[in-house]
């Protein structure tokens, strides 16, 4: 089956006071919108998923071992299986991450949403 995604009609879902987001999963693919406050530091993470990403709007300093990639609107990223990366957003970003297989541990209630970022 296929179908259209009018991102704008699907509710903005607080994840916390710093974290905000839209899910579209399937069985082997999820799709996540998130929008992201300014001065937000994901935590370093690894996980089975490959996860790639298109930045809409906002700016972002991305780390994966010795590098660092600072991304904008229209930049892309992918990242694969298991490899360890951190996230810092200089701005208040809105980017798509996709996820294959899902990360199934996002949706649960109270797990999966970085209880140790930290705001600067």
């Amino acid at each position: 089956m296929a179908r259209k995604i009018d991102w704008r009609q699907i509710p903005w879902e607080d994840v916390n006071d710093q974290v905000s987001r839209k899910v579209i999963m399937g069985d082997r693919m999820m799709m996540v919108m998130y929008r992201f406050q300014a001065g937000l530091t994901w935590p370093e993470e690894r996980h089975k998923a490959e996860q790639g990403g298109y930045v809409l709007k906002g700016k972002i300093e991305a780390h994966s071992g010795e590098d660092t990639f600072m991304l904008g609107p229209g930049d892309s990223y992918f990242i694969e299986s298991n490899v360890p990366h951190y996230t810092h957003f200089v701005e208040e970003t809105i980017l798509l991450d996709i996820f294959s297989p899902p990360r199934k541990e996002l949706m649960e209630k109270g797990r999966g949403f970085a209880p140790s970022a930290t705001q600067k």
